[in-house]
């Protein structure tokens, strides 16, 4: 069974599913029944244009000529012989909450950007070109850090977890169908929801992996006990070390 066409550019998206199109972007979710669609034409290079059985017209923009065009074939090939005359009375739209606007993104990217030059600007006029320099990396170190600091808490916090509630099973070695084998073990659980564990590092057809009861999206793959705590503990003193030696390099320059 072929999966799902998603014709995508940016944060807008065209899903083909069985029964409807359903285009996503930042700001709606519009669900097109197949019936009611006309026909699908070529707008430009990237992108479609949906004639409805009305006469109203949705389009979707695509990354590139070749996803548009093959996106353009599947979709056409999908459409049913006999058309629905409602039309847009049968479209769905919804308003998309939550979501994050490109452009907040971009200002926040700017703002950090503008932040951080005008920072090491700063550093360098005050207090010359070798404290600019190291000020430059430091920054950067001190982020490097501080997102390792997390990442460990949380897996800490995943084991913690999963040591009071956590569900052990036997995951089995996905297989690709040339017969190669990938990085992911799958399981199901109790509820019958077959999930992933990536464990690139094991070449065994079996692993265990341990899931939280009560969120089976939180998993890891069992590992002996000594060897997550060496795992562990190297892998936070490296983080806190680089983000110490970051932050000297920050402050450096105003101690």
């Amino acid at each position: 069974m072929l999966s799902p066409q998603i014709l995508t550019k940016g944060s807008d998206s065209a899903a083909l599913e069985a029964e409807r199109v359903v285009i996503t972007t930042t700001e709606r979710r519009t669900e097109i029944p197949l019936a009611v669609i006309q026909d699908v034409r070529r707008d430009t290079e990237t992108s479609l244009k949906l004639v409805l059985t009305d006469g109203a017209a949705h389009w979707i923009t695509g990354g590139n000529p070749t996803a548009t065009t093959l996106f353009q074939t599947a979709l056409t090939a999908a459409l049913p012989e006999e058309r629905d005359p409602a039309g847009s009375s049968l479209v769905t739209l919804t308003a998309e909450t939550g979501a994050v606007r490109w452009w907040s993104v971009l200002g926040w990217s700017l703002g950090f950007v503008g932040a951080y030059t005008a920072y090491v600007w700063w550093t360098t006029s005050a207090h010359g070109g070798e404290m600019g320099f190291i000020a430059f990396f430091a920054g950067f170190g001190t982020l490097f850090g501080l997102g390792g600091v997390f990442a460990t808490a949380s897996n800490l916090r995943d084991r913690w977890l999963l040591a009071r509630r956590g569900v052990t099973v036997r995951a089995t070695a996905d297989v690709y169908a040339n017969g190669k084998r990938s990085s992911y073990y799958k399981f199901t659980d109790t509820q019958g929801n077959e999930l992933s564990q990536f464990a690139s590092n094991n070449s065994t057809p079996h692993i265990l992996v341990v899931y939280d009861a009560q969120w089976p999206g939180r998993h890891i793959q069992r590992k002996w006990l000594p060897f997550v705590i060496v795992q562990y503990f190297f892998g936070a003193l490296t983080a806190l070390g680089l983000l110490a030696l970051s932050l000297w390099g920050v402050l450096a320059p105003y101690l």
